[in-house]
């Protein structure tokens, strides 16, 4: 009989540890803020990043409490049976109120908008915050940054078409539109620094059949590429509201084939506006999914583990596409971003950001150093 209680007493014991291990949901009420991991197997992690150390693995399932989230980030911070750790909210589903939940992170330096007469050209900020900065481009200091929601006054409008010139309570600054909404009447908004015409500008489609899958330029000037990115040499140039007849799609969404006076190019369809039954056409491989075959050895390395993967201008999703590749690319790594979540890689596209996520790394991950 004591043999027999041992024996039940040491089962409990093992079951009890395994169903720690695995992770038990912890009790949640029905309109508290908690994820339902939706996955077989997820990590939970010491910090908001993949490179964090793992302190516990949960099961599908698992419901776990969410302590805080942080801006601008697919990371959020859970309760876990292991105590306080971060998981990715990619692999999980929300459930309950988040709208008290806290945000880590949130800038310092924030500030409002200024006064908007009726009808006046205004802005409204699309995302959770939006970074004001001293000029034209994400390469200029920041002036301040603002909150999803926040009304600002229009002043002018960079000759790109891109970048907007606000008011703001901390003065006057540049804002990325592409993170807004447009209000109001644009018709006396002055364009800045408007360039001379390109010497290869090349037009469109005069005549159409209705229902022709096009894209309408959105933007001053457009290049029209040899291939799809921003790596391949420029073919032609079009204005501003041309109208370009599409024949195919890559693969990744971004970038459309087009028909030009000066033949078949590509272009980035983030600065045009479709139009037609663009549904109907196919999407297209292109031999980027070969690129990078020659790396080898300790070269650092990302090997793209998704369909497919957005290389960016900086580490973040608020940061512009520069194009996108398939499954299977290997980049060289360049760098890592001080979250550790984002690789500087480098390909025919030139250089980019890419979210390290959904890559496998191979080489020595020791010559990879943290760059700003």
């Amino acid at each position: 009989m004591a043999n027999r209680t041992k024996y039940r007493i040491l089962l409990l014991s093992i079951l009890m540890t395994a169903l720690l291990t695995l992770g038990l949901s912890v009790a949640v009420a029905q309109n508290m803020p908690h994820l339902v991991v939706n996955t077989y197997r997820l990590n939970v992690r010491s910090g908001p990043g993949a490179g964090h150390d793992i302190i516990t693995e949960v099961a599908g399932g698992t419901e776990l409490p969410v302590l805080s989230l942080r801006v601008g980030s697919d990371w959020i911070q859970v309760s876990s049976p292991a105590g306080p750790g971060w998981v990715n909210s990619f692999y999980t589903i929300a459930r309950g109120d988040f709208s008290g939940v806290r945000n880590q992170f949130t800038p310092l330096n924030l500030t409002s908008g200024t006064a908007i007469p009726a009808g006046a050209p205004h802005v409204v900020v699309n995302t959770s915050y939006l970074n004001v900065r001293m000029g034209p481009g994400a390469g200029h200091s920041i002036l301040a940054t603002v909150k999803g929601g926040t009304e600002l006054l229009v002043t002018q409008i960079d000759s790109g078409g891109v970048w907007y010139q606000v008011a703001t309570a901390a003065g006057s600054g540049w804002i990325n539109s592409r993170y807004a909404v447009t209000r109001g009447s644009f018709a006396n908004v002055s364009r800045t620094q408007m360039p001379g015409l390109p010497s290869n500008l090349g037009t469109g489609a005069t005549n159409m059949a209705p229902g022709t899958p096009h894209l309408v330029v959105n933007t001053s000037f457009l290049n029209v590429r040899t291939g799809p990115g921003v790596g391949n040499p420029v073919l032609t140039v079009v204005k501003g509201g041309t109208n370009l007849i599409v024949t195919a799609i890559h693969s990744g969404g971004v970038w459309y084939q087009v028909e030009t006076s000066a033949g078949a190019g590509w272009v980035n369809s983030n600065y045009a506006v479709a139009r037609g039954n663009i549904s109907s056409l196919t999407r297209t491989e292109t031999p980027t999914a070969r690129e990078g075959a020659h790396l080898s050895g300790p070269t650092p390395r990302a090997v793209v583990n998704t369909a497919h993967l957005n290389i960016r201008t900086g580490p973040g999703i608020g940061h512009s596409i520069i194009t996108d590749v398939p499954g299977g690319t290997v980049l060289k790594v360049l760098g890592l971003s001080g979250g550790r979540g984002w690789y500087l890689v480098e390909g025919s596209f030139g250089q980019g950001w890419l979210n390290n996520h959904y890559t496998v790394f191979r080489g020595d991950f020791s010559q990879v150093r943290v760059v700003s």
